[in-house]
């Protein structure tokens, strides 16, 4: 299904990471689940199931976004379909965007016994390390999810999430790349002036902006959300002159640098530039004077409202370019994209780009594994979970999955392309749609799989936070006060006196410590792995 709007642009959120993780033993008092017996299996003692051997429990998940109507409806029918070898009900909430990180700080520092949500490392997952949030899986995930654990370790995906050594959340099992590409208004790009067939680089992207302002003076020109270090536009910026975001309080290292040296973002070539368009874009009207006051902007493509956004591969890019309503169409509207620096280098996405983490006080630890790893075993059970019941909530023809009628293409769904569903996906159950279709995945290994999209050059790495904490708490606030003024190219007189102010008070925060802490730390790591 098509991914969240909210969810792309939060995508490079940085934040906290903390390894003080209390032992689950302690946690998992009000678990009811005593079973040795394999997860996922129908193991039996005569003729009694293992669901029958299990207390009822009733499993409580969060997920954010809005929740669809058919939900209550649908996850009983999950139960249904569990009840020999799970035993459990489902309490499954969802929280708005905005609320969403709070509210799980709440429940979290409170000591509510929920038992599991959505979260990854552009989210909240740092943050949530940081406070003690999630259980430490390590031993109960080969045990109550061994198909699961399996298929992780095959794949190497466990090593890259790993706290100090430890396993903290259930990835999703899909390699992804957030590669940066534009997707655009052609006919109005080359309406304005704009001659080129692609846009690749930086001056390309500034002169079809500055086109798409011509020949429409009242679209908007460019959606984006500039609310963290790294977001939709910074990301050329960082592909551009070849950083890699370590997903910590905004540093980078170069992906060509043997020695990986630990770089504030705010000090590097590339953030310079960055700041120097946005004065530019501020100053011309490519992007709202309110910017930071609306929290970003979030225009209506298909109703000619907006001209172009940053994006990544989706199946909405390579299977339906053009979606725009009738009296947009009648215009010749054209989508067009385009991907930024096709040979340069491009980090790909950590296995917790999305996941699913047991809460530290949750009540059914290990049955939420199981329930996991029946999601891994049983595709009529992940079928559910994901599209939920055929001819109620989608249709299906094959391996083809569909709206019901009235419902998508900016309609409201009953429950299909649930928000916060990316951490069970499954690369092997994953159905068919209109914009993911066989030529989709065709295209998108063919994308995700060339030589320039590669590993993580630190192994993935993530820093403990253990001794930078009031340090990273002052960075994140001078961030909040005066650079996300920078990334908006809000009252900037001069971008060298402003970037030098930012990164002079950047440095009163903290940042030398914190990045010698974090280089201590990622020479160690990296020495670890030889």
């Amino acid at each position: 299904m098509a991914k969240s709007t909210k969810r792309i642009a939060a995508g490079l959120a940085a934040a906290v990471i903390a390894v003080s993780l209390a032992a689950c033993s302690n946690n998992n008092k009000n678990s009811s689940d005593n079973s040795s017996s394999p997860a996922g299996t129908n193991a039996t003692n005569g003729s009694t199931t293992q669901g029958e051997k299990l207390k009822p429990v009733t499993l409580r998940f969060y997920f954010p976004g809005d929740k669809p109507q058919a939900t209550d409806e649908v996850w009983q029918y999950v139960s249904e379909l569990t009840k020999d070898t799970l035993n459990a009900k489902f309490e499954v909430n969802f929280v708005n965007w905005n609320d969403f990180k709070n509210k799980m700080k709440l429940l979290q520092s409170s000591g509510d016994n929920y038992d599991l949500n959505f979260d990854g490392n552009w989210l909240d997952f740092p943050n949530a390390m940081n406070r003690g949030g999630y259980l430490d899986i390590t031993d109960l995930l080969p045990k109550y999810a061994p198909t699961l654990y399996k298929q992780y370790t095959d794949n190497n995906l466990l090593d890259p999430i790993k706290v100090d050594g430890r396993v903290y959340a259930a990835p999703w099992t899909i390699k992804k790349t957030s590669k940066p590409i534009v997707w655009y208004r052609g006919d109005l790009a080359k309406k304005g002036g704009y001659t080129k067939d692609k846009v690749e680089t930086t001056e390309d992207l500034d002169a079809m902006l500055h086109a798409l302002k011509k020949a429409q003076p009242d679209i908007l020109p460019i959606s984006f959300r500039p609310d963290n270090w790294f977001g939709d536009v910074s990301r050329v910026f960082q592909e551009k002159y070849g950083y890699e975001d370590l997903n910590f309080h905004g540093l980078v290292v170069k992906i060509d640098d043997p020695e990986h040296k630990v770089i504030p973002w705010e000090q590097t070539e590339a953030f310079k530039e960055y700041v120097t368009y946005m004065k530019k874009w501020n100053d011309d009207g490519i992007i709202p004077k309110n910017l930071l006051a609306t929290k970003g902007t979030e225009g209506d493509f298909g109703a000619g409202t907006m001209g172009s956004a940053i994006n990544q591969i989706d199946g909405g890019i390579l299977e339906n370019p053009n979606t725009f309503k009738p009296q947009v169409a009648a215009q010749g509207a054209v989508k067009t994209w385009s991907e930024f620096y096709p040979d340069a280098k491009w980090i790909l996405e950590s296995p917790l780009g999305n996941a699913v983490a047991i809460n530290k006080s949750a009540a059914n630890p290990e049955r939420a594994l199981m329930f996991l790893e029946q999601l891994t075993t049983n595709e009529k059970l992940y079928d559910a979970v994901m599209y939920g019941i055929v001819d109620k909530t989608y249709k299906q023809d094959g391996r083809k999955v569909s709206y019901m009628e009235g419902q998508g293409n900016g309609n409201p769904s009953n429950y299909l392309d649930w928000a916060g569903q990316w951490g069970f996906w499954r690369k092997e159950f994953q159905k068919e749609d209109d914009s993911r279709t066989a030529n989709y995945f065709k295209q998108y290994d063919q994308f995700i799989n060339r030589p320039n999209n590669i590993n993580s050059t630190v192994n993935y790495f993530i820093p403990d936070q253990t001794n930078i904490k009031t340090e990273s708490a002052k960075r994140e606030q001078v961030l909040s006060e005066r650079g996300l003024l920078l990334m908006t190219g809000i009252n900037i007189k001069d971008v060298e006196s402003g970037v030098a102010d930012f990164i002079a008070k950047e440095k009163d925060a903290g940042t030398d410590k914190i990045v010698t802490d974090v280089q201590k730390q990622l020479d160690a790591y990296m020495a670890s792995q030889k």
